[in-house]
């Protein structure tokens, strides 16, 4: 009961073909291995420069924001300073637009009352030439010559 040479040799054969094959597969998958590193290695460099981009982007996004904020403010404070000027100059208006009417009032009440003085000095003067009127030729004043 021994074994077959033929047998053995055939089994070493197989056996040897099968352990090129494995070594041959295992090197292609070293190989596979070896570039899936290198793969994620390089994703991990651009995940890396990616954040690096995504922090500076939102350093700058936050300066932006900020520059925004303070121009506002400063666009607000000149507005409103421009709008209180605008106010002083229409209440600075206003002022002297009273001042002139009280100026106008007071001209047409002095303008009224030597209107009226005018118009009581002709009514006087009508009544007086009336009364000449009906007095005799004799007894009219004499008239004042030009001065």
């Amino acid at each position: 009961m021994g074994l077959d040479p033929g047998e053995v040799e055939s089994f070493l054969q197989e056996m040897s073909e099968e352990i090129r094959r494995l070594g041959s597969e295992n090197e292609s998958l070293k190989k596979d291995m070896q570039a899936q590193e290198a793969e994620i290695r390089e994703h991990r460099e651009r995940e890396k420069t990616i954040r690096s981009v995504l922090v500076s982007a939102q350093k700058n996004a936050e300066q932006i924001k900020a520059n925004a904020e303070r121009e506002a403010k400063l666009t607000l404070s000149e507005a409103e300073v421009q709008a209180e000027k605008i106010l002083q100059d229409a209440h600075n208006r206003l002022i002297k637009m009273e001042q002139e009417i009280s100026e106008m009032r007071r001209n047409r009440i002095q303008f009224g009352a030597k209107m009226r003085a005018l118009l009581d000095a002709f009514r006087q003067m009508l009544d007086e030439d009336g009364k000449d009127a009906f007095r005799k030729p004799e007894e009219k004043p004499a008239q004042p010559g030009p001065k």
